[in-house]
């Protein structure tokens, strides 16, 4: 349900009324980093289509005899349009005779008020960004939603940790699986490289970015700061993974996952629609009641599975 909880205050601090917009205190929320390192499409389609196009070898020797060889093939990529919204409602004359009562304004329309202006700009705003990142880019489970209920978030779309899952299980995927060691602190440095050289040599050449949680990024450091910190050339900055034209990407999406995974960013795909997320917001005014809603379009997926590779756990 959504509305202004005022109990606690109303418990702490009884009706007195605060003075200043700066005595109220935020929840640090997770702005939007994944989409950053991914190509954005914008497709008004409920299903992005292309096409992965391949032709055998051509090459042979001489011959005056006519010898065709060399079959193209060309296999269907679809990815689906998921579409989210939120809805959310208030009261503003609920904060009247609260310590929140500063931030009425009698003299304007509900919407205007100080109130409204703070909790969407402050609160919704960061937190649809927030549950984007950390809930449905990475680690969203699709599931259809139930007429008349709200759903759990996380449930609108599949994120690219779920999908290079659900490949794995599924077992009859083109995505280079690498097979690496369970992922420890002792160990995160080796098998870093490891994944690393095993990367198809056609794209050693290509600097890519190697994404994987916060958590084994720092331990990847740690293990290498402790390996390698008495060299002299020795940067505890450095990204590139040697040998490699791999840096490494920590992503908040992953948090809590110990995936690792590679890929051009042409074939790390983004889908939208017109709306950047919750861009285009709706508020009315209804009798003394606020609402606020916005919808949107947004999946994420891969191009060509055979130029993902990835480390994924046994589940």
């Amino acid at each position: 349900m959504a509305e202004i909880s005022l109990a606690q205050l109303r418990e702490a601090f009884g009706t007195y009324i605060g003075t200043n917009q700066k005595d109220i205190l935020l929840l640090l929320m997770q702005a939007t980093v994944s989409q950053k390192h991914m190509t954005t499409i914008a497709s008004a389609d409920l299903e992005y289509r292309a096409s992965k196009a391949v032709i055998d070898d051509m090459v042979q020797g001489f011959q005056k005899k006519w010898t065709p060889k060399g079959t193209a093939t060309f296999t269907p990529i679809a990815i689906p349009q998921r579409r989210h919204k939120f809805d959310w409602e208030m009261y503003p004359d609920d904060i009247v005779d609260s310590w929140l009562g500063f931030m009425a304004a009698e003299n304007v329309d509900r919407k205007q008020w100080p109130i409204s202006k703070y909790i969407i700009e402050k609160l919704i705003l960061p937190k649809i960004n927030d549950n984007r990142e950390l809930k449905l880019i990475g680690k969203g489970f699709y599931e259809a939603p139930v007429e008349g209920t709200a759903q759990a978030t996380g449930k609108s779309m599949d994120g690219f940790i779920t999908i290079l899952e659900k490949l794995k299980t599924a077992g009859n995927s083109n995505v280079n699986f690498i097979p690496l060691t369970a992922l420890t602190a002792d160990n995160i440095f080796d098998e870093i490289e490891l994944f690393a050289a095993s990367v198809a040599d056609l794209y050693q050449d290509i600097p890519m970015e190697v994404f994987l949680s916060r958590k084994w990024y720092a331990a990847y450091h740690k293990k290498r700061r402790d390996l390698h910190g008495q060299d002299t050339n020795y940067t505890g900055m450095k990204d590139l993974i040697e040998g490699s034209n791999m840096t490494l990407m920590p992503l908040p999406s992953m948090n809590g996952k110990d995936v690792i995974f590679t890929t051009p960013k042409e074939n790390f795909i983004r889908l939208m629609n017109r709306n950047e997320g919750a861009s285009n917001i709706t508020i009315e005014s209804v009798d003394r009641q606020i609402k606020v809603f916005a919808d949107w379009y947004e999946s994420v997926g891969f191009g060509i599975q055979e130029a993902v590779f990835a480390y994924v756990p046994a589940s």
